[in-house]
């Protein structure tokens, strides 16, 4: 065909210009990504919540782009888009997805800073040669794979919305945003995404993973703090709702289209307390009434009362709409 003669013909200039090409793109992408993922949390105070939270999960499928170098297969160019769109899909189809594709691409990104940062150099490859012919690379980022996608997605006590949100999302977008602008200036001093997952050649030095460390972990702490400060402003609003004279206080009236008027859109009333389940379990979320003297409710609503008002993200949830992230 006249594409496979085109590509036969095309010069070694113009294959390094396109890789090159490629591989900016590439970083680039993963540099919105992950300043996406560090700094998306104080967008969901605004009206806009909903495709914050569908950008974000979004956002957190396509991550898993970063481990097209480990792919022999599509040619380069299209392995990272072929694997952001089974991130994207997989994300988008349940919050469990979402935390296996996060947990998938932040272990092996961790194992691959460890190979060099000079693990690659200390490991002796012939300690292997009798096992199959293995080879320590691999191995280290199965291992690594094998504990951080269970403690994320299955272990009671660290998988979970929690530390999700506030650990690995940071954390990882602390690591994409560090790659990719490593990958787009040279000045950086870091490993690109590529030269990161590479079993071979060994950095001749340890310096640009240590630069990729630094600057990771100094996103990531970023990341986790502003999760927990705004998770901190959520909880004091609160607070200052349970206080407001208004039933359910200001929060349950900003869910409401033109509080200022006694009637909704297009001159719809507003539903009241006493037609609108939904109200009223909205109501006895930010009560002090305790749970046991709720009238009218089910126990299936009183359960979910108690639950709401002991997790700030379950209450997000039933109150906005929202997803996992």
């Amino acid at each position: 065909s006249q594409i496979t003669k085109g590509l036969q013909g095309a010069s070694p200039a113009g294959c390094r210009e396109a890789a090159r090409m490629a591989d900016s793109m590439h970083s680039a992408c993963l540099a919105a990504v992950g300043a996406w993922l560090l700094l998306y949390r104080p967008m969901l105070a605004l009206r806009c919540r909903p495709w914050v939270e569908r950008l974000t999960t979004a956002s957190a499928g396509v991550s898993l782009a970063l481990l097209a170098p480990l792919l022999p297969w599509p040619p380069q160019g299209y392995r990272g888009i072929t694997l952001a769109i089974i991130g994207l899909m997989l994300s988008c189809c349940h919050p469990m997805f979402t935390a296996l594709v996060v947990a998938s691409t932040l272990s092996l990104g961790l194992g691959g800073l460890l190979w060099q940062l000079g693990l690659c150099t200390a490991l002796p490859e012939d300690s292997l040669s009798d096992l199959g012919g293995l080879s320590w690379h691999p191995l280290l980022l199965s291992v690594l794979a094998f504990i951080i996608i269970p403690m994320l997605t299955c272990i009671p006590g660290t998988a979970g919305p929690v530390s999700l949100i506030y650990v690995a999302v940071p954390l990882l977008g602390g690591l994409l945003l560090s790659l990719g602008i490593a990958g787009l200036s040279s000045s950086f001093g870091g490993l690109s995404a590529g030269a990161l997952l590479a079993e071979t050649p060994c950095a001749s030095t340890p310096e640009p993973a240590l630069r990729i460390l630094e600057v990771w972990l100094l996103l990531g702490v970023f990341g986790i703090a502003l999760q927990f400060y705004m998770s901190r402003l959520n909880r004091l609003k609160a607070e200052a709702d349970e206080k407001d004279p208004r039933p359910g206080g200001s929060l349950v009236a900003s869910l409401l289209p033109n509080t200022s008027q006694e009637d909704g859109p297009a001159g719809m009333p507003r539903p009241s307390a006493s037609n609108d389940r939904f109200q009223m379990i909205t109501q006895a979320i930010f009560s002090q009434q305790a749970i046991e003297e709720l009238e009218g409710f089910s126990e299936n609503e009183r359960k979910l009362v108690k639950i709401c008002r002991e997790d700030e993200f379950e209450r997000d949830r039933v109150l906005w709409g929202g997803g996992l992230i």
